[in-house]
Parts: structure tokens; C-alpha cells; sequence
């Protein structure tokens, strides 16, 4: 791996190793799945950006917007003209939105650096090969920091989050719904998309290795994600949209399930609940299953979504 290297401070310059080892020793988690809340800080922006491309392009991604997103830009009264979306990462659900309403600004922010330049390549890409569509806005956004909210606009028709909850604390969540029901135009709406981590599932026949291998993290003891948003919804003073649900699958194995699962894998091996041999044998039987038409990968994903006064 190349170096990655850092501003110099008091005349060092510290390698991606030495960060790392920092890391490590506050806590951060840096192996295994993507660390989204320091993705710059551990230099894996790049990787994450181009997983989170393999899933937008996954018809399961396609669909779980026509089905949770597209029903929020499409009202009685109208599409909405500003859109904001929050933890935007690649920006993919963004440059979707973008293309659905022509006419429309989408605002999107990420605290990553690293995520909002791989972002940009990605949308000048889009736009090079003929893609049209409405205006799309970057700007780097921490939203710990309220007051560094880095559009001039401060009011938005829709505004989307999708699974950036579950890398926020609780006090977080709470302070993050609060700022951005303030944001919201009149009748505007607060939407977030979140994974139900209780139902993470995969067609596996060795169920005491599946059992080690997908041990939950600390995620899914989370109160304040999918559902448990309702409540911190409705408490800044938002009136609850009826929940819609939508079951993502995987039946082929694409490349974003495949990094997902190996990730998992490596993780079991690394925290030693399985062996290097197990971990073998988890890749070698989901290649087998796959090869086979066997495979099967599913997560329910929610929509819990909340409408200010008129």
C-alpha cells in the first residue's frame, strides 16, 4: 500500500501506519468494514466510495428507491425544488434524485474529503456521458458542527439520509433530527433510509460457522436506528409518515455483497471466532453456492420519514 501521508505537524509528517496505530489506541474502529465515521483519518475513502458505487448500481438499489424515494418526489402538489441529502458519501442516491427532477437543486454534503472529491469524479463522469439532469451541490458538512452547514440555503421541500444513522450516537441523532427538522420548508420532509441490522441474513449450510462468522456488532444494539428514529422524529415536532419497508436482495452475488461477506469473514477471523481455514471454507461455499444458483443475501431497509406543518 502507498504511503498516505498527512499535513506536517511540529515539522513531522506521519504515514498511513502511524495514523492508524493512533487510531487504534483511541478506539477507532479501521479494519474490516469501511470505518464511515473517519474514513479520511484512516484512508480508506477511495474503497468505500467504490463500494458504495458497486450497490448503487445493484437492481436491488434501483428498486429500493423507485419504491422508498421516488414516492417522495413525486407529490400532488408537485416535485420538490430543493433537496438535501446528509452523509451523501459518493453521491449516488443524490445523482439519482438529480436525474429524477430536472429541475431541481440537490444539495449534498459529507464530512469526508475523500468522499466528496471521489463524489465529484463520479458526477463529472455522469454528466460526460450525456447524463441530464437537475443542479448537484457538494459541500463538506461535519454535522456535529451545525453552524458549518455549508450551503446558503437553509430551507429544503425534502431532505434524505440514508444509513448514516447507526455511526452517530444517540445524543448525535437526537441533535442531528432536531437541526435538520429546522431546515425543512413548510410541509417539507425529514427522511431517513436505514437498515434493519436484525435482519442481515445469508443462505449458509454450516450454521455453527455462520453463527461465528456473523456475530452482530455493536451497531444493532442501537436504539435510534430504522424504527427507533419515529420517536425523535415526532419529539421535533414532525408528524410520522406511514413506514414503508423494503426487503433487499441479492440472488447473484454482486460485487458489493461479495465485499460485504468477505469483510464479514475477515472480521470473524481477525476478532478469532473462526480460523484461517474457516474463513477459506466461508469464501469457498458462497463461490459454491452462487456457481450453484444458491446463493441468497437479504436486509430489510425502512423508510421512517417525518412532515413539518404546513
Amino acid at each position: 500500500m502507498q504511503a498516505w501521508e498527512v499535513p506536517h505537524i511540529a515539522g513531522r509528517r506521519f504515514t498511513l501506519d502511524f495514523v492508524i496505530n493512533i487510531a487504534r489506541r483511541i478506539g477507532v474502529k479501521i479494519s474490516g468494514i469501511p470505518n464511515y465515521r473517519d474514513l479520511d483519518l484512516s484512508g480508506e475513502s477511495r474503497a468505500a466510495a467504490r463500494r458504495m458505487e458497486d450497490r448503487a448500481v445493484a437492481p436491488a438499489s434501483r428498486a429500493m428507491f423507485e419504491d422508498l424515494v421516488a414516492p417522495l418526489l413525486d407529490t400532488p402538489s408537485g416535485p420538490p425544488s430543493t433537496i438535501l441529502e446528509v452523509g451523501c458519501g459518493s453521491a449516488a442516491l443524490s445523482r439519482r434524485v438529480a436525474r429524477r427532477l430536472p429541475g431541481a437543486t440537490v444539495y449534498a454534503s459529507d464530512k469526508s474529503e475523500g468522499m466528496l472529491a471521489a463524489a465529484r469524479e463520479f458526477a463529472e463522469a455522469e454528466r460526460g456521458e450525456g447524463g441530464a439532469g437537475g443542479e448537484l451541490v457538494l459541500g463538506r458538512w461535519d454535522v456535529g458542527d451545525p453552524a458549518a452547514f455549508p450551503f446558503d440555503r437553509d430551507r429544503f421541500d425534502v431532505i434524505l439520509s440514508s444509513v448514516m444513522a447507526p455511526y452517530l450516537d444517540d445524543e448525535a441523532t437526537v441533535s442531528l433530527v432536531e437541526d435538520l427538522a429546522s431546515r425543512l420548508a413548510s410541509g417539507g420532509i425529514l427522511a431517513f433510509i436505514e437498515q434493519d441490522l436484525t435482519t442481515d441474513t445469508v443462505n449458509f449450510p454450516d450454521f455453527d460457522l455462520l453463527r461465528r462468522v456473523y456475530a452482530r456488532d455493536e451497531r444493532d444494539l442501537k436504539r435510534m436506528v430504522a424504527l427507533g428514529l419515529r420517536p425523535i422524529l415526532r419529539e421535533a415536532g414532525l408528524r410520522l409518515l406511514p413506514r414503508r419497508s423494503f426487503l433487499w436482495t441479492d440472488d447473484e452475488y454482486l460485487p458489493y455483497t461479495r465485499d460485504l461477506l468477505d469483510r464479514i469473514g475477515a472480521d470473524a477471523q481477525k476478532a478469532d471466532r473462526i480460523t484461517t481455514a474457516e474463513r477459506g471454507r466461508w469464501t469457498e461455499t458462497l463461490e459454491s453456492l452462487a456457481a450453484a444458483g444458491d446463493f441468497y443475501y437479504g436486509i430489510v431497509y425502512h423508510r421512517i420519514a417525518g412532515q413539518a406543518p404546513s
